[in-house]
Parts: C-alpha cells; sequence; structure tokens
C-alpha cells in the first residue's frame, strides 16, 4: 500500500458501513478499518443508523493513509439516505425532501442508498423528486440481490445520477464487500 496519497493514485473506498454505535451492527471501526486493509481498501464511509458516533469514533483512530469520509443513515419519513461528509447528526423522521436539505445545508453529500427496498429503500416517485439535489445513487449495495442492483444502475443512469457502493455490512467480516473505486486528484481528500 502506497505510504501517500498522490494524483495517480485509484483508491477503493466502502462508502455504506455499520459499526457497534448501530444498534443492529458489531465491530468497532478500529475492527473495521483493519479487515479493510487486509482487503485493499483504503477508506470507508461509517454510516451508522442516525449517529456520527461511528464516524467521528473512526477520524481518531484511523491511520494517516486511510481516508474517512464521516457520515450518517438517516431514517426518513420514506426511507433511509445516506449523509457524507457530515459530522454532525441529521434530525431523522423528516419527509426526504426536507432531510435532503438539511444534508446539503450541513455541507455533506447525500445518496440514496437500497433503492426499492421494502422497508428502508426510497421509492422511485420520491427518488425523481430529489433527484437534482442528490448527485448519486447506491448502485451497488452488498445486501441486494443482483437483479436489484442491475436494477438501480439502470435507473442511475436513465435520471443521470452518478453511483457508488458499498457493504451496507453490519458485521466487520463483510466489510468491503461493496465499494466505490475514485481516482485521487485532490490529497486533501
Amino acid at each position: 500500500m502506497p505510504s501517500s496519497l498522490d494524483s495517480r493514485d485509484v483508491l477503493k473506498l466502502d462508502l455504506h458501513i455499520h459499526s457497534c454505535y448501530s444498534e443492529d451492527a458489531v465491530g468497532t471501526p478500529k475492527e473495521i478499518i483493519k479487515v479493510l486493509q487486509k482487503k485493499g481498501l483504503r477508506g470507508m464511509s461509517i454510516t451508522d443508523h442516525n449517529t456520527v458516533k461511528g464516524s467521528l469514533a473512526a477520524l481518531k483512530v484511523k491511520p494517516k493513509d486511510f481516508v474517512v469520509i464521516p457520515g450518517v443513515e438517516v431514517s426518513t419519513a420514506e426511507g433511509h439516505i445516506l449523509a457524507l461528509g457530515v459530522k454532525e447528526d441529521i434530525k431523522r423522521d423528516l419527509p426526504v425532501v426536507e432531510t435532503v436539505e438539511h444534508i446539503v445545508d450541513a455541507g455533506g453529500i447525500p445518496v440514496v442508498p437500497h433503492l426499492f427496498r421494502r422497508m428502508s429503500g426510497i421509492k422511485r416517485k420520491n427518488l425523481e423528486l430529489i433527484s437534482s439535489k442528490v448527485p448519486a445513487v447506491e448502485v451497488f449495495n452488498g445486501c441486494s440481490l443482483p437483479k436489484t442492483n442491475i436494477k438501480v444502475s439502470r435507473v442511475a443512469k436513465m435520471l443521470q445520477l452518478g453511483g457508488t457502493g458499498g457493504s451496507d455490512t453490519h458485521e466487520p467480516a463483510y466489510a468491503g464487500y461493496g465499494y466505490t473505486v475514485i481516482e485521487c486528484l485532490d490529497t486533501s481528500v
């Protein structure tokens, strides 16, 4: 693994991970980082349910050459939204349009995870309402069926939205099962 980031680097980051700070997950941020490093990933976003505590803990224990994007998975009245790049909790159970506005106001990037999932996915009509403020949809979710990920990819392309990947794991062993590949052009990430 390179010791520093430069303009030629390609990074693999798991942008949807849960830690022990989610009620339904296990694993400390430090344990998750170790698993990801063993799998060759160089970054992550811990997106615990309705709390940034896991992300903030990860920022404190991360190695210098490992990228941590703070985040949270917010429960809205219509499903879940990932808020990447936020260091404060976003109020839960609001309408999805209002939640997206709060994420943007907090300097975050809203991403729609596990589209179409029955209990926690945003429905297509709501995606169309927020698509002008949401730059990306999670097109690969490690807990979704392959045919669902393909369907989500098609919808993202049709709506001209970017795509992310994440494991959506709730235990460290599966961290890195899904990830996003980016070319690092700015070393201040």
